[in-house]
């Protein structure tokens, strides 16, 4: 009788030190009522998002079932506390305890261009109690090409084209992209030129080339992917209100000094890049209300010959990324000739003392820069290629005063030296902006890409930055999504 009692004892003592002992039925909290996912591309597949199931009750909880209401014909997929599964039954949860579940998304492809959402839920019941979780998707139908090679090809507005690994525009071959066009690059993917690209966007319907990642919160993060490079081979290129963003470098010509590759940029945006927005050696540049920001070394470097010409651009750089060493703009000739550059109605400023150098004495530099009627910030003292007959015009000591730097808007703000300071003969040549707005407004032109319009104030600047998806919704409930 003694050990009866004792053994029943120790059965007592250790159901009461078992958390999960005699587990009630109860509400299930969550750490989150809605999971979304940012806009996922047809086939590929999304990121992985969670959320946690948490116990607020005094007792041990029994979760009967977790399910998706879609069931097997949802295209989301969960993760029970680490293990793969379309539903699970009696899961035992300690007072102030959760489990974390994990969930992602493959949709098939619709044929539509515009984005359809899919919505489902993680459905919870513990007796007489249910709660559940909302899943929301938006999925877009694309042009996947993955390690392709490409001939004359037109490429339009709509579905969207998503690259992975290699792309590559044979010798005699022209690519060509109509406003509004817009081109995903998957992780490290990249695009070759030999022959010909034809970027023709507008002021209203820009073409994108941007990460593939579309969460609002990779818009501005560099380095996912490779970049444009232009082979010496590729002539008559034009990037007309384009935006090339997120790579490694956005841009980059290599020429020789017997074939020089040429590009065109007019009303482009480079930016947000780990190396570099412009790259260039022996190659022939004409940017005009072009924009260059936000990169980890020399946003523009020239090395090694060819001519680059710079007219009504802006070229800033802030970067939070890590410590900065490089300028805006540097010209040297790595052993070659120096490139001779002309830099017109621009602003080239930044976070460093000294945004511009050339690595070259002053004896050499004379004849192969030029600059006029431009914002640079420049150590003219201490820069030992720097001589006054380089600089016209030129305003070296002030802040540009951007509406707001920080969020990439490089409007002149009503205090700005960049307005009406600009050269007249170029003004005349190029009498829209960046945004297609007329130049000038006041009485001259403002320095820059941008020429500020009358009542202009700070605002959102993503009116550029165009990677969401347009057009209208068309919203595919699944089952258990009731509210």
């Amino acid at each position: 009788m003694r050990q009866l009692i004792l053994l029943l004892t120790i059965t007592a003592v250790c159901l009461g030190c078992d958390p999960l002992a005699n587990p009630v039925s109860g509400p299930v909290d969550f750490s989150s009522d809605t999971v979304f996912f940012d806009t996922v591309f047809t086939t590929v597949g999304s990121v992985t998002r969670e959320f946690r199931a948490i116990n607020r009750n005094s007792d041990p909880l029994l979760i009967d079932r977790i399910y998706l209401g879609g069931g097997t014909e949802s295209p989301f997929r969960l993760n029970i506390n680490g293990i793969p599964a379309a539903s699970s039954e009696e899961i035992p949860l300690a007072k102030g305890d959760s489990l974390f579940v994990f969930i992602d998304v493959t949709i098939d492809p619709v044929n539509k261009d515009n984005p359809v959402a899919m919505l489902d839920s993680v459905i919870f019941e513990s007796g007489s109690y249910t709660g559940r979780v909302i899943l929301e998707a938006w999925g877009q139908d694309i042009w996947l090409i993955e390690d392709h090679e490409t001939g004359n090809a037109v490429w339009t507005e709509g579905k969207p084209y998503v690259i992975t690994g290699s792309f590559l525009v044979d010798t005699t071959a022209t690519l060509t992209l109509g406003a509004g066009t817009r081109v995903y690059f998957h992780h490290d993917a990249g695009m070759t030129i030999a022959g010909r690209l034809v970027s023709d966007g507008t002021a209203e319907k820009p073409v994108l080339f941007a990460t593939d990642r579309l969460e609002p919160a990779y818009n501005d993060v560099p380095s996912r992917w490779k970049g444009i490079s232009f082979l010496d081979c590729s002539t008559n290129n034009i990037l007309n209100h384009t935006e090339v963003r997120n790579a490694v470098i956005a841009v980059s010509l290599e020429g020789n000094p017997s074939v020089a590759p040429d590009l065109t940029l007019n009303g482009a945006m480079l930016m947000h890049n780990s190396v570099a927005s412009l790259v260039a050696s022996n190659a022939e540049v004409l940017a005009v209300n072009t924009v260059f920001a936000h990169s980890g070394f020399s946003t523009v470097s020239l090395t090694e010959g060819g001519t680059y010409d710079f007219i009504h651009c802006t070229m800033d750089n802030w970067w939070e990324y890590s410590f900065r060493s490089e300028p805006v703009m540097f010209i040297g000739k790595s052993g070659g000739v120096l490139p001779e550059v002309t830099v017109l109605n621009t602003v080239i400023s930044g976070s460093l003392d000294d945004e511009l150098t050339i690595d070259a004495p002053s004896s050499e530099t004379a004849g192969v820069f030029y600059a006029d009627s431009s914002l640079i910030k420049v150590d003219t003292t201490g820069s030992e290629w720097y001589v006054s007959t380089l600089f016209e015009n030129v305003q070296t000591s002030f802040l540009p005063r951007f509406i707001d730097e920080s969020t990439y808007d490089y409007r002149p703000d009503t205090l700005s030296p960049l307005i009406d300071h600009a050269g007249k003969m170029e003004s005349l040549l190029y009498p829209y902006d960046i945004r297609n707005k007329p130049r000038p407004t006041g009485s001259g032109s403002d320095i820059g890409a941008y020429e500020r319009q009358p009542g202009e104030k700070k605002e959102a600047v993503g009116s550029r930055s165009r990677s969401a998806i347009g057009g209208s919704r068309i919203l595919v409930p699944l089952g258990g999504t009731g509210q």
